[in-house]
């Protein structure tokens, strides 16, 4: 789906580190991730590569669609934003399998349930991580449950430099609240104050 075998970042991110088996925030403090708004409408997949000093992205002209590599170094990659009060709208981007795994995941989830949503974005639990060996060696694919729907929050569209806060801040955004439907859903929509 998503085709990730095998314009830069900027402000407020966080990483999946397989090595550590750890969440780190912009300022590499290590953070516990919970529920997320998944901006399932805004995932780009591409080419990239990352270094010492050093971050190359090229975006695939539509999601999946693998251009060519610009280099052997070049990994595909992703890049999403994630929500919710605490980190705020924060990118997460990796050319690591096991991320690219897990993203993939997440997407086929979402990406079930997303007719039954229309105009809603997928709400995201992350619970633990995974081993797995690729090859000759040995990776951790993040696993997040779907937990629900809400109409997408206020914060997700602001500029991210506005949610960097002190280390240990919780950042309280506006939410949107869901808009609700009598048809029956295979997973609920979630409450704003259920999820943050």
């Amino acid at each position: 789906m998503l085709n990730l075998s095998s314009s830069s970042g900027s402000g407020n991110y966080i990483r999946f580190s397989p090595q550590a088996n750890a969440w780190t925030n912009n300022n590499n403090e290590e953070i516990t991730l919970k529920k997320v708004v998944f901006d399932i409408d805004n995932i780009k997949t591409g080419w990239l590569l990352l270094g010492v000093g050093v971050r190359d992205w090229v975006q695939d002209e539509s999601v999946g669609k693998k251009g060519p590599q610009p280099s052997p170094e070049h990994k595909r990659g992703f890049q999403v934003v994630l929500y919710n009060k605490e980190i705020g709208a924060a990118e997460w981007s990796s050319n690591g399998v096991g991320p690219n795994m897990g993203l993939e995941q997440m997407y086929k989830a979402c990406a079930a349930e997303r007719a039954a949503n229309p105009g809603k974005l997928p709400v995201l639990e992350y619970g633990h991580s995974k081993a797995e060996k690729i090859g000759k060696g040995t990776t951790r694919i993040p696993i997040f449950v779907l937990k629900g729907w809400v109409a997408r929050p206020a914060g997700l569209d602001a500029d991210t430099q506005e949610f960097e806060a002190e280390p240990g801040a919780i950042v309280h955004l506006p939410v949107e609240q869901p808009v609700r439907k009598q048809a029956p859903k295979p997973v609920p929509i979630i409450e704003d104050d259920e999820i943050f």
